[in-house]
C-alpha cells in the first residue's frame, strides 16, 4: 500500500475507533443511569398526587385538604407541601423537620433525581387556583436510605470525563507522536544536527518505536529521513575534512613557493645592485639557480592542477591500446639517467610479450615513474629495484605490475599516509625536494584506469608495490 493511502487508512481507522469507544461509553452511561435511577425509585405510592391536587380547596384564601386525604397521607407515611411561585411554602401536612419550607430553582429537580441525597422521594404537580400558580410536593421517606447511589452517580460522571480525557490523549499520541517525531527530526536537520531527535531516542528504543503501528505507517518516510541524515552527516564530515586538507595544502604550498621565491628574489637583488659588477660566469650560475627554482614552482602548480582534476573527476584521460612491456622499458631507460640511479641495480621481468592494455600512456607513465622514482630516491646505493609485469589469464583476468626493492623500507605510519596529498616521508636518506603530491597523483591515475594499488613494506627489509589492472 502506498504511503498516502496507508496514512489515510490509518487516520480514518483511528477516528472510527474513537467514535466507537465514545458510543460505547455513552451507551454504558445510559444503562447505568437507568439502573441507579430505577434502583432509587421506591414503590409507587397508593395515594395519587393528582387526587390530592383535586381534593385541595381554598377557604378564605387558605388552602386545606379533606380529612380522608389526611388519613391516607398518615396511612402511607407521606407528607405534602404546597409552594407559591417564589418557592415558599403556603401549606403543609405532616412535613418532617428536615424538609425545607423554601426551594430555590432546580432544587426540586435535584431532590427528585437523587432521592438518596436527602433520604426521601418527591413527586410534584403544578396547577393554578384562583390566579395563583401553585406547586404540590408529595414526599415519602425512602425504604433504603443509602447515599452510595448518589455518590456513585457523581463518581460515574467524573469517571466519564476522566476516561474521555485519557482516550483523547491516547489517540492524540497515536496520531501525533509519529508526526512530532518526524517534525523534530526535520528541525534537527535544518539546524545542522544530523541525527534522530535525542528526546525520542532517550525514552523509546529505535527497535520498539519502529515496531509500533503508528510508526510503521510512516516507514518509507522515516527510512528516507534516515538515508538523508546519513548522507548529510557524511557530506558534512567530508566538507570538514576537505577544509582541513585545503588548509594544509595552502600552508604547504605557501611554504614551498616561499622558499624558491626567496631564492629568486635574493639573486635578482644581487644582480640589480649597482655596487656589484658580477662576472659572466657568476651571472650564469645565478640564472641557472633561478631557472631551477622556477621549474620547481611550475611543477608544483602543475601537480596541484592535476590532483584537483583527479579529485573532481575532471581527468582528461584518453585511452588507447598499448603494449605495457614497451611502456615500462621506456620508463626504466629514462629513470636510469637520474643522478640518484647511480650504484642502483635494476631488473625487469615479464611472463609474456607483448601485454596490451587500454591506457592513457602520458598519465600512466607518470604514475609508474612516480612509484619507481620513489624507490630510487629514498633508498641508499646498491639497492636492487625489480619490476615484474605479469598477465594473469585466470578468472578474473588481470595484469599485475610489481615494483619491489630491498631498501630501507617504511614504518606503518608512513605506509598509512603514503598516498595522502602533501605527505613526505621523514627518513634521513629521503630526498624531500619533490612537491609531496607524486604518490597521491600516482594512485589517482591508477584508480582512473580501473586499477588498484597496495603497499607492503618493513623497515630494513624493503618495499613492495602491487598494482593490478582488470582485463575487459
Amino acid at each position: 500500500m502506498k504511503l498516502k493511502n496507508r496514512v489515510a487508512f490509518y487516520f480514518v481507522s483511528r477516528l472510527f475507533w474513537l467514535m466507537l469507544i465514545w458510543g460505547l461509553l455513552i451507551g454504558i452511561s445510559i444503562v447505568l443511569f437507568s439502573f441507579f435511577l430505577g434502583h432509587n425509585k421506591t414503590e409507587t405510592p397508593q395515594l395519587s398526587i393528582s387526587k390530592i391536587v383535586e381534593d385541595t380547596v381554598v377557604v378564605d384564601h387558605n388552602l386545606s385538604v379533606s380529612s380522608e386525604t389526611k388519613e391516607d397521607l398518615v396511612k402511607n407515611k407521606m407528607w405534602m407541601q404546597v409552594l407559591n411561585e417564589q418557592g415558599d411554602e403556603v401549606f403543609s401536612f405532616k412535613k418532617p423537620k428536615n424538609v425545607p419550607d423554601h426551594y430555590i430553582p432546580g432544587e426540586l429537580v435535584s431532590d427528585y433525581l437523587y432521592p438518596a441525597k436527602k433520604g426521601y422521594q418527591l413527586s410534584t404537580w403544578y396547577k393554578t387556583i384562583d390566579n395563583q400558580a401553585l406547586t404540590w410536593v408529595l414526599g415519602k421517606p425512602m425504604a433504603d436510605n443509602n447515599p452510595f447511589f448518589y455518590w456513585m452517580n457523581n463518581l460515574w460522571i467524573l469517571s466519564i470525563i476522566i476516561i474521555g480525557i485519557l482516550i483523547a490523549l491516547f489517540f492524540g499520541k497515536q496520531l501525533g507522536a509519529p508526526l512530532l517525531y518526524i517534525v523534530f527530526w526535520i528541525d534537527n536537520l535544518s539546524k545542522g544536527m544530523y541525527e534522530e531527535p535525542s528526546y525520542y531516542l532517550k525514552f523509546h528504543s529505535k527497535k520498539s518505536r519502529r515496531n509500533k503501528a503508528e510508526y510503521k505507517t510512516y516507514q518509507e518516510l522515516t527510512q528516507a529521513l534516515s538515508g538523508l541524515t546519513s548522507t548529510l552527516k557524511k557530506n558534512e564530515e567530508e566538507r570538514r575534512l576537505l577544509e582541513k586538507t585545503r588548509e594544509e595544502w595552502m600552508a604547504g604550498v605557501s611554504h614551498d613557493l616561499k622558499t624558491p621565491l626567496s631564492v629568486i628574489k635574493g639573486y635578482t637583488v644581487l644582480l640589480s645592485a649597482q655596487e656589484y659588477d658580477w662576472e659572466q660566469e657568476k651571472v650564469r650560475h645565478f640564472a641557472k639557480t633561478m631557472e631551477d627554482r622556477v621549474e620547481y614552482m611550475e611543477q608544483l602548480i602543475e601537480d596541484f592542477n592535476l590532483t584537483f582534476q583527479l579529485k573532481n573527476d575532471a581527468f582528461p584521460i584518453q585511452l588507447e591500446q598499448k603494449d605495457l612491456v614497451i611502456v615500462i622499458k621506456d620508463i626504466l631507460e629514462q629513470l636510469k639517467t637520474l643522478p640518484e640511479s647511480k650504484n642502483k641495480q635494476f631488473s625487469f621481468e615479464t611472463n609474456r610479450e607483448p601485454i596490451f592494455l587500454n591506457i592513457d600512456t602520458k598519465y600512466l607513465k607518470r604514475a609508474l615513474e612516480n612509484l619507481i622514482a620513489n624507490s630510487i630516491k629514498h633508498n641508499p646505493p646498491a639497492t636492487k629495484i625489480k619490476i615484474i609485469l605479469h598477465e594473469d589469464l585466470s578468472h578474473p583476468r588481470q595484469i599485475r605490475v610489481i615494483i619491489e626493492d630491498d631498501g630501507i623500507g617504511m614504518d606503518q605510519e608512513t605506509i598509512e599516509n603514503l598516498f595522502d596529498r602533501y605527505f613526505r616521508g621523514t627518513s634521513a636518506t629521503s630526498n624531500n625536494s619533490g612537491t609531496g603530491l607524486g604518490m597521491a597523483i600516482a594512485k589517482q591515475i591508477i584508480i582512473a584506469h580501473g586499477g588498484d594499488i597496495e603497499i607492503n613494506s618493513k623497515l630494513q627489509l624493503g618495499t613492495q608495490c602491487n598494482i593490478t589492472f582488470p582485463i575487459e
